[in-house]
């Protein structure tokens, strides 16, 4: 219950306090001039059954043409307040999720554990936003009109008057702790189902090739598991609101019997009783919105807990003591103080047993072009993500020289789909035109560009589909090279180049690090090319 209150706390603290205060003002006018407009119907025709002259009922006329247009007005405006409190909170929420989407991802985890991240992201901001709707203005104002039905009901029956809020607790009760459904249980279901999706998506071209009977199949399987949970989550919820609605009939009648002895007595009228057959009537059917009112509250609250805590990932005191050092000057020895880049005992996996990389040191000096290379699975674009800094290291340090920035996007950098001219928009927003014609010159993809029908505005299809594998990898060199950064990562500028197109490439970009006195550090499985860098890095 306590870390529900915290996370209730956050979701709160999203929007203003102030803001709040006439959504429950407003919601409660809602909920009584509903109760209000049955009681003055009740009224109405209760002493309209009496045949009295046609004056007297004028009040009770009045009365329901005044609580129906209210009824109206204040719904509308609870709608209208509670919707504008909720998407202002929404707001909040999105830039929150975005920037620990942009601290989690990419994940190391697997497309499970991104399923689960897409669930949180997905239901988990809906969870949210529903909170100030459905989890917060029901429970308050159904409350308040309970009290003060009571503080009336006490002035006829004494005591007994306490069945009213004590069935009010008994409900909030009731529906807290018969909960419908393991959240984290449901939340690996979804997660499971959503990493086959895009399991799926992933592999749909190899589908289309092959068919997708296998796909159909993997699909299938977690979602009959979801459709089955789901159903049963239902069941539950369903025989958990008619127990609810036993005990509601169950305080009705004795509150009626309570107030019939009242009669006889003369402190109530026959028609005084008709009135609050149907205010207690309308009243116990506010009740029905609790259940869903504590639902709501319980998922916004594990949603909370999931995506407003700290980022999951956090480091360890000695990490994080590391991560202080990193991507900073290096000033401890001379050779880092002079160096690009240094890189010390630098350690990552992406599993804890696999080791990918372990104690891994190397420097680059301004004018030493540097190839590392290896074989394939050696654990060469994952250092380059590390050096652009898009994975954490697990120990070790990354620090550069004062002033000095790395361009770089590795293979399976993701390519926008209109055109190249948007692609450098994008990537590179300070470049003219003429930027682009030279880093596509550099590339050696100016060639390609003449005979597209549109030149740099001729769409290249989603992450570069209509582009050859040679041709995407040239325009990711074009993009590394076309700004002012002096340490230019490449990570395999050849690859699905044939021999000829690759030694001039290769030319190309000594051409360009001398003339612009850059400093290229290539990642590349191509130990051919080892004789023309400076320095050599070999990953094992």
């Amino acid at each position: 219950m306590n870390r529900a209150l915290c996370a209730w706390r956050q979701i709160v603290s999203l929007v203003s306090p102030l803001s709040i205060v006439p959504v429950v003002f407003v919601s409660l006018l809602a909920a009584g001039t509903s109760i209000g407009l049955l009681g003055a119907s009740a009224w109405l025709i209760a002493s309209a059954a009496l045949m009295p002259p046609l004056y007297t009922l004028s009040l009770g006329i009045t009365a329901v043409r005044a609580f129906g247009i209210g009824r109206a007005a204040f719904r509308y405006a609870e709608r209208y307040l509670s919707h504008s409190l909720a998407f202002s909170g929404l707001t909040h929420i999105r830039l929150h999720l975005y920037d620990r989407a942009a601290a989690l991802l990419p994940m190391r985890t697997g497309l499970m554990r991104q399923g689960e991240f897409l669930h949180d992201l997905l239901v988990g901001a809906d969870a949210l936003r529903d909170f100030f709707i459905r989890a917060i203005l029901p429970p308050l104002a159904v409350g308040i009109l309970t009290g003060i039905a009571t503080v009336l009901l006490y002035v006829q029956i004494g005591y007994a008057a306490i069945l009213l809020p004590l069935l009010f607790f008994i409900r909030l009760i009731i529906a807290w702790h018969v909960k419908t459904e393991n959240e984290e249980a449901r939340r690996a279901e979804d997660g499971a189902y959503r990493s086959a999706l895009l399991d799926a998506s992933a592999g749909a071209d190899e589908l289309a090739c092959a068919g997708a009977a296998p796909a159909r199949e993997h699909l299938f399987l977690p979602a009959r598991d979801l459709v089955k949970k789901d159903e049963y989550a239902h069941l539950r919820e369903t025989q958990t609101d008619a127990l609810q609605s036993v005990f509601d009939a169950a305080v009705f009648i004795l509150l009626l019997a309570a107030l019939i002895p009242s009669i006889p007595a003369g402190t109530l009228t026959g028609i005084g009783l008709a009135v609050w057959f149907l205010v207690l009537q309308s009243l116990l059917a506010e009740y029905r919105t609790l259940p869903d009112a504590v639902r709501q509250a319980q998922q916004s609250a594990a949603a909370a807990l999931r995506l407003l805590a700290p980022v999951e990932y956090e480091p360890s005191a000695a990490q994080a003591a590391q991560d202080d050092n990193m991507m900073q000057n290096g000033t401890e020895e001379p050779s880092a103080a002079h160096a690009l880049l240094t890189v010390r005992s630098l350690c990552f996996s992406y599993t804890p047993a696999q080791h990918l990389l372990k104690d891994f040191s190397f420097s680059v000096a301004r004018g030493a072009h540097t190839a590392i290379y290896g074989t394939s699975g050696a654990g060469k674009t994952t250092l380059a993500q590390l050096l652009l800094g898009v994975w954490k290291p697990d120990s070790g340090q990354i620090m550069r020289g004062p002033g000095v920035e790395i361009a770089g996007l590795p293979q399976g950098s993701v390519l926008f789909s209109q055109s190249i001219r948007e692609n450098f928009r994008r990537f590179r927003p300070c470049a003219d035109e003429a930027a682009i014609f030279r880093a596509l010159e550099i590339a050696q993809l100016l060639p390609v560009v003449e005979t597209m029908a549109c030149g740099i505005d001729t769409p290249i299809g989603e992450d570069g589909s209509f582009l050859s594998g040679g041709q995407r990898t040239r325009l990711l060199t074009a993009l590394a090279s076309a700004g002012e950064e002096c340490l230019v990562l490449l990570d395999e500028p050849t690859l699905g180049l044939d021999a000829k197109t690759a030694s001039r490439l290769t030319a190309s970009l000594f051409r360009y690090a001398k003339e612009c006195h850059k400093t290229l550090l290539v990642i590349t499985h191509d130990e051919s090319l080892r004789d023309s860098f400076k320095q050599t890095i070999h990953l094992a």
